[in-house]
């Protein structure tokens, strides 16, 4: 109850021109705060405010002392600060909004001064200086809790009197996304603390291009102590990965803690044996990791909360999901006007501790942004992992102002990872006009995604959980035909393909993967290919044996104008440059023409000549590319070998005559049997593969599953075996993927 109007109290006067929150207010401010506060007397054990109850009214307090207590999720309460006079409490609900994030309770009796919301707009309005004052109030007390629940850990228990002092001698960093927090080689001045938020913790690359990542620094964790303890300059540079709050331990300050605190040393020796863990793990970030994702419309008229409420079901497969958009702010305990705050207030620093438990508490944390560019769609990609850029296939593909605000096209500081996810109402329509998007923005992928489909819903997440199955297809003439039949199981044990990586023939039958086509389709195109008589065309061989026209023509035919960006599934088919002597690998452009290059056996057709360059079959350098499948579509990889060993071994003491030989196949199309040396393409095959050879064998290991179907009665050239061949991939697939579904928990079981 109200003791006394507080204008009729010179108490109060005093409190505030005292106070290191209101001394600097001008004295007709802090005059119009006393005259519209009154005094209340509060009994022990009374309750001022309380966890999830909307606040209505400020406190300072004239005497006595207050517990502040938050409620555990597993049940009980929680100690986390102890206040007293002069100190302020209330203001997160009056500046913020929202409900109160902890209890407050009197340990004996008090008094307190309180401020009504009503009369708390009212000086607002006229004197905009109380709102920033109490902005900041609200700001250092929610860094004080930050500092609170991590702490601990570090330090062991810490009084309220150690509390004092630690925090007048550290300091508080903010860091936005990709700012970097210090350098390698620069001089250790200090030690930080991450209260939120990711960084990274990097080097140059090997090869002097962009960077290595070595490890991630995640919420209560330390950086910087490695300097420290060495007197040597920073080892690798730190940046952050999304914003963050760290608080800051000079160098002199973390000397004392040291030697009082043994717990201090071992916890930074422990911070820095998980991050040398990491490092020679070459696994920054588990898969079990929390991931926090951002929705960001690039058209108008995407429902996007629908699209969010579908993912978030896909999501929960493989870990709780929490998903937020600016309309359940109110959730958070956050005025519903927050979403067009400014970026400095405070309101931002309570969702970032809020952002932190839902990432302790959720595998998965979807942010739905706004399609304007406000405060809540500035916070939500500044605290993404990832951001997934979803738009209307059919739309405009210029960005709009929310793209260009929030995602410049040539971010100069490293940006977060971004996924273009283009909708397409009718599945039925196969994509077209990637290129226009791909060319406008910068995203490190794309999905296409059919509304009508919730299988393509399930396919992005398995992506975004990194649990997506990946096939490594095989180059190996004709036998690549198999592909198809491990196809075929493969839907038939329910294992989903959310992305292809081929080699040579193994590139031409992920293109018929990845353009989404059903089993007896896949074996016509097979039949088609062989009736083109592809390596039939001889030719005078100054460049090659065979003509390339006819592999071309019998490509065009199969892929028309389709371009590799605009089938369903990624597609990455492998070449070899030899202009530049490196692997090349298509994802873009034209398919028959990346077919064409991956395919073209060096010596039997001449290269494919791209800008000046020539390309040769993708085999002389990975013939199974299952790295390129782990490390650009994310999951786990089915492998699927379909070449031997190099098994060339003959009982002929010496190569015939070849004109005694022509005359034996002669004889032997009339049924006469001869054993006779492997003949030309065998041998150009083999040594093509020779190459990698040893590159196959390791990648065989590296698979989740390595499927190596017996296919020694095939020749490399038997396309009109085809069907033989599907039949005997199928067979082998049948028996080795159900021991592999039933031990899958990523598979899709529909």
């Amino acid at each position: 109850m109200a003791i006394s109007p507080s204008l009729e109290s010179p108490d109060l006067h005093t409190l505030l021109g005292a106070s290191a929150s209101f001394g600097a207010l001008d004295e007709a401010t802090r005059s119009a705060l006393a005259a519209a506060m009154q005094l209340q007397a509060v009994a022990p054990g009374q309750v001022l405010l309380r966890q999830g109850v909307v606040g209505d009214a400020l406190y300072v307090i004239a005497q006595g002392r207050f517990e502040v207590r938050v409620q555990r999720p597993e049940g009980g309460d929680a100690l986390i600060d102890t206040v007293g006079r002069g100190e302020v409490i209330g203001e997160m609900q009056l500046v913020v909004g929202g409900a109160a994030s902890a209890t407050v309770v009197a340990i004996g009796d008090a008094q307190v001064y309180r401020l009504q919301r009503r009369q708390f707009d009212a000086l607002c309005s006229d004197t905009p200086a109380l709102l920033d004052t109490l902005a900041r109030i609200a700001a250092r007390h929610l860094q004080r809790r930050q500092m609170l629940a991590v702490l601990p850990a570090l330090f062991g228990p810490l009084s309220a009197a150690e509390l004092a002092v630690l925090e007048q001698r550290i300091g508080w960093r903010t860091l936005h996304r990709g700012e970097v927090l210090f350098r390698k080689g620069d001089r250790g001045d200090a030690w930080y603390v991450v209260a939120s938020g990711r960084l990274a913790v990097v080097e140059p690359a090997h090869d002097g291009q962009g960077e290595r990542r070595l490890s991630e620094v995640g919420r209560g964790e330390g950086i910087g102590e490695m300097a420290l303890l060495t007197g040597q300059p920073r080892s690798a540079t730190v940046y952050a990965l999304r914003d963050a709050e760290l608080a800051r331990f000079p160098v002199e300050v973390v000397t004392e803690l040291v030697a009082t605190r043994p717990q201090l040393s071992l916890g930074m020796l422990r911070g820095l044996a998980q991050r040398i863990t990491q490092q020679s793990s070459h696994a920054p970030r588990p898969q079990e990791a929390s991931l926090t994702l951002a929705l960001l419309p690039a058209s108008p008229g995407v429902d996007l909360a629908g699209l969010a409420q579908r993912l978030a079901r896909a999501l929960a497969r493989f870990g709780s999901t929490r998903t937020m958009g600016s309309a359940q702010l109110h959730e958070v305990g956050v005025g519903q006007d927050a979403a067009r705050r400014p970026e400095a207030h405070p309101t931002w620093i309570r969702l970032n501790a809020w952002l932190e438990e839902q990432s302790a508490a959720h595998r998965f944390v979807v942010l739905v942004a706004d399609a304007e560019p406000n405060g809540w769609s500035t916070w939500t990609v500044g605290h993404a992992d990832q951001v997934i850029v979803v738009a209307d296939a059919k739309a405009n593909p210029q960005p709009g102002p929310l793209e260009r605000t929030l995602l410049p096209a040539h971010a100069e500081a490293p940006d977060v990872q971004r996924l273009l996810v283009l909708l397409h109402r009718d599945g039925a329509q196969r994509p077209s006009g990637t290129a226009r998007w791909l060319d406008t923005r910068s995203v490190q992928a794309h999905l296409h995604l059919r509304l009508d489909r919730d299988h393509d819903v399930e396919r992005l997440a398995r992506r975004l959980a990194g649990r997506g199955v990946a096939l490594a297809l095989s180059g190996g003439g004709a036998r690549c035909c198999a592909h198809i039949g491990v196809l075929r199981a493969m839907r038939e044990h329910g294992i989903p393909v959310d992305g292809v990586a081929g080699t040579s023939a193994g590139a031409l039958i992920g293109y018929l993967a990845a353009a989404d086509l059903d089993h007896d389709t896949m074996c016509r195109a097979a039949r088609q290919f062989n009736d083109a008589r592809p390596f039939k065309g001889y030719t005078l061989p100054l460049f090659s044996l065979l003509g390339g026209d006819r592999l071309s023509r019998a490509l065009q035919a199969e892929c028309g104008d389709t371009q590799l960006e605009d089938l369903w599934l990624p597609l990455m088919a492998v070449s070899s440059n030899l202009t530049q002597q490196t692997m090349t690998l298509h994802t873009r452009g034209p398919a028959w023409r990346a077919l064409r290059a991956s395919a073209s056996l060096p010596g039997l057709v001449e290269p494919l000549i791209h800008d000046g360059q020539l390309l040769v079959d993708g085999g002389l350098i990975d013939n199974l590319p299952v790295g390129l499948a782990r490390e650009r579509l994310a999951g786990r990889v089915i492998a699927v070998d379909v070449t031997s060993d190099l098994d060339l071994s003959t009982t002929a003491r010496s190569y015939p005559s070849p004109w005694i030989e022509f005359a034996a196949r002669v004889l032997r199309l009339r049924g006469t049997p001869r054993t006779a040396p492997p003949g030309i393409y065998e041998v150009m095959m083999h040594s093509l593969l020779l190459a990698s050879l040893a590159h196959t064998r390791r990648a065989r290991q590296e698979a989740e599953l390595c499927l190596r179907p017996d296919l020694a009665a095939f020749g490399l050239l038997a396309l009109d075996k085809h069907s033989q061949i599907i039949e005997a991939g199928y067979q082998h697939a049948r028996d080795h993927l159900a021991a592999f579904a039933l031990a899958n928990p990523m598979a899709d079981t529909r």
